[in-house]
Order: structure tokens, then C-alpha cells, then sequence
């Protein structure tokens, strides 16, 4: 397995990724969406994020195949890299491809998710974020996860990164975990509980125990 960056042109790969690693999701938002028509939306949502200027890494087989990937954005180069003219052109072929109780559905999931933040008064804004981390189900537990965040918080080296993970990822929660993040808050959306965890600057790698 080797690491390579990520752009535009792997977003049909990265949305394939995804709609396998969290089903639940997908089977949610749109239950009624063909295989073809749902990847084609992913891929252009995936696109939209590389628009706004998330950066990705990717880890890759033998044969060059996607086997997983880690996107994430920093706050101070999004700026920077953002494409404003092509995100208006993905929001326009994204908002033809969505049905209105899909929209009804995924607006009252970010209001949801809006409303029900409970964070410490401790837990500072975070320079960078971890947007999304998937691996195939097929390459699950070969430590591919770990070698993508790895790599990710290097590159973030000296900033404080955020994320949310689901309550009920144990796996990832670990994982996390021994990348030095620490629990800060909850918020909630339609399938259940998410934990936001905050790393700070230089937090240290604790020894990994498992393989995520």
C-alpha cells in the first residue's frame, strides 16, 4: 500500500468509498436513488468539497486502486485553494440531481445537527478538520485508517485539528483517541449521536493497540 494525494479527478473513487463504508447513510438520505444516479451525486459532492479547497490523501494498492482515503481542510489554506466560480457550477448540477424530500430531509439533518451542539467551554475553534475517513470494508483492519490519519496530522503538524465521529464507531473512537484527540462535545442529526473531539497543537500518538 502506498499513500498518493487526492484531487478532483478521484471524487467518482472517493464517493464509490463512501457510499460502500456508511450504508446507513446513504440508505437514509436517498433510499430511492439508483446505484448510478447516487454515485453521480456523491461525485459531485465530493467534487464540491475539493472546490472549496479540502485536501485529501489517499492509500492506494498494488495496481494503483483506492483502497481508502482521509479529507481534510485547514483554515489557514482553504482560502487560498477555494474555486468559487466551479463550486457554483457542481451547486447547480447537485441541486438538478436532488429530489425535494431528499432536500427537506438533509436540511432538517444540518439544523438538527445545528441545534443540539453541547461543547465544554474549554474546547477552543480549531484551525483544521478532518472532513471524512473511509476504507473499503474489504480493507478494514489492515491499519489503513491509521496510516491516512497519520499521515494527515503530519501535514497539520503545529495546529489544532477537529472532527466528529459517531458514538457508536468504536473503532474510529479509538482511533482517534490514540492520535491524541480528546472528547469536547456532542451533537446529534437523524441516525443518532456524533462526538466532536478536538487535538490539540503538538498532542502527542499514544501506542496504537489495534489496527483501524
Amino acid at each position: 500500500m502506498r499513500l498518493a494525494p487526492a484531487s478532483p479527478q478521484h471524487a467518482r473513487a472517493i464517493a464509490d468509498i463512501y457510499r460502500q463504508a456508511f450504508p446507513e447513510s446513504v440508505e437514509l438520505f436517498f433510499p430511492r436513488k439508483s446505484a448510478e444516479r447516487l454515485l453521480r451525486l456523491l461525485e459531485l459532492s465530493f467534487s464540491l468539497l475539493f472546490s472549496w479547497g479540502v485536501q485529501g490523501i489517499l492509500v492506494q494498492d498494488e495496481r494503483e486502486e483506492i483502497a481508502g482515503y482521509c479529507l481534510y481542510t485547514s483554515s489557514s489554506r482553504a482560502g487560498d485553494r477555494a474555486n468559487v466560480p466551479r463550486a457554483a457550477v457542481l451547486l447547480s448540477q447537485i441541486a438538478v440531481r436532488i429530489g425535494p424530500l431528499e432536500l427537506l430531509k438533509l436540511l432538517a439533518n444540518q439544523l438538527l445537527m445545528a441545534a443540539t451542539v453541547r461543547t465544554s467551554k474549554k474546547a477552543p475553534r480549531p484551525q483544521a478538520a478532518i472532513v471524512s475517513v473511509a476504507v473499503l470494508p474489504a480493507c478494514q483492519g489492515q491499519g489503513l485508517g491509521t496510516l491516512l490519519l497519520d499521515h494527515v496530522l503530519q501535514e497539520l503538524a503545529g495546529q489544532s485539528v477537529g472532527l466528529n465521529v459517531r458514538a457508536g464507531n468504536l473503532p474510529g473512537r479509538r482511533l482517534y483517541a490514540s492520535a491524541g484527540f480528546q472528547e469536547c462535545g456532542t451533537r446529534r442529526d437523524l441516525l443518532g449521536e456524533w462526538l466532536i473531539m478536538y487535538r490539540p497543537p503538538g498532542a502527542a500518538c499514544a501506542p496504537r493497540a489495534g489496527r483501524a
